[in-house]
């Protein structure tokens, strides 16, 4: 058991930091987190040198690299700053499900502009109040293609995404009959309204689309008609693991403050990380970063050699989420007023740390699947399979 990064991941990690630290400028980040924008030219530039879609065929403008290279680059994107590390891990959010499942033509079309930072992509999948079988935006097979009702909550991206890969019941027989479909943000039928202001997560704007017989053509069917179900409960594996190194990059971010932050920091003639108090909390932190980062990597490489191991899948965002909360709450405290005020920065990480505990899907649900899943369904109340997920 090697529990090493071979040199080519080592020289990926170190790539990722040193742009990260060259480009996330500090002040940008704090007028980004403000307004709620989306760091656009840092994604442009990253995507010019190769970090967004890392983990596409090389024939489609990727790297065929794997999961676990991907969360290498997010970790230390969000380590460098949690709103700007959090936007940029999103950008492609949905496209595993075309690398998976779309055709030739889909991929060709939408890959490329991902990975070089010409178009950004989403997945409209979650509804208000409900779970995720059955959908309440149905999908009405016609002549020339689907007809598409109803409404979407919680898009990340839904107002700037070029592509969006959206979930629809097919059948009103079989709560798991759904189908995705590729549609263009402009596509007539569609109509997209701000989700508001939120606590965290700024830089990723969060919308709600309106879908008003809205026509897609069968042609932009994603995969198979009624297995669009299955394919998210896939995608959502991987999602799982790139929010946890979005906790696990945040977590240790905060780290490094709060550290930082002692050595320089003195009371009574001497610096305060020498004081027991604050050696005791910095132990924690540490090793909730690294419990965190051993969770997230064994999950990854899991799924990388095709031998998905779901207990540390479905706990890589859990301890995750819950050790980036855990470290940030922490650090915050370790800074003082410093920590409390927006330009100390530490705050919007621990924002960011609470926005990851709710994005997808609420740690309880994955608590009730991952006992579900060591103990076996028929011994545990019933529950659906993956919850009531908000952003």
């Amino acid at each position: 058991m090697d529990f090493n990064l071979s040199k080519e991941q080592l020289d990926i990690q170190k790539a990722a930091r040193e742009f990260a630290e060259g480009e996330f400028d500090p002040e940008l980040v704090l007028e980004h987190d403000k307004n709620q924008q989306f760091p656009r030219s840092v994604w442009k530039k990253a995507s010019e040198l190769g970090f967004m879609g890392v983990q596409y065929p090389a024939e489609f403008g990727g790297q065929d690299l794997g999961l676990l290279e991907c969360a290498l680059i997010i970790e230390a994107f969000c380590q460098q700053d949690s709103g700007v590390g959090m936007a940029l891990a999103l950008s492609d959010f949905g496209s595993d499900l075309i690398v998976a499942h779309g055709n030739h033509d889909q991929k060709k079309e939408v890959l490329p502009s991902l990975a070089q930072g010409r178009a950004l992509i989403t997945l409209a999948l979650f509804e208000d109040g409900y779970a995720l079988a059955p959908l309440k935006v149905f999908a009405k097979e016609e002549l020339h293609g689907y007809a598409v009702k109803g409404t979407k909550s919680f898009v990340p991206l839904g107002d700037i995404a070029h592509h969006i890969l959206l979930a629809c019941q097919t059948r009103s027989d079989d709560p798991l009959s759904q189908s995705l479909f590729l549609v263009e943000r402009e596509t007539p039928g569609l109509e997209c309204s701000p989700g508001g202001e939120k606590l965290g997560m700024r830089m990723v704007p969060i919308s709600r689309l309106v879908f008003d017989n809205l026509i897609v053509p069968k042609g932009n069917l994603v995969g198979c008609k009624d297995q669009g179900h299955a394919y998210v409960k896939e995608f959502l594996n991987s999602m799982r693991i790139k929010c946890g190194a979005m906790a696990a990059g945040v977590a240790q971010g905060a780290l490094d403050r709060a550290v930082d932050y002692s050595r320089k920091r003195e009371q009574f003639g001497r610096a305060i990380i020498s004081f027991d108090l604050i050696k005791n909390k910095l132990a924690e932190m540490i090793m909730e970063v690294e419990m965190a980062r051993l969770v997230v990597y064994k999950a990854a490489l899991s799924l990388d050699q095709g031998r998905p191991d779901h207990r540390f899948i479905l706990m890589s965002k859990l301890v995750g989420a819950r050790g980036a909360h855990n470290v940030t709450n922490h650090a915050v405290q370790i800074l003082g007023g410093y920590g409390y005020m927006t330009e100390g920065h530490v705050e919007h990480f621990y924002r960011d740390a609470k926005a990851l505990e709710l994005f997808m899907e609420p740690g309880q649900a994955e608590k009730d699947m991952l006992v579900e899943h060591v103990v076996g369904a028929s011994n545990t109340k019933h529950s659906p399979t993956i919850g009531h997920g908000i952003v």
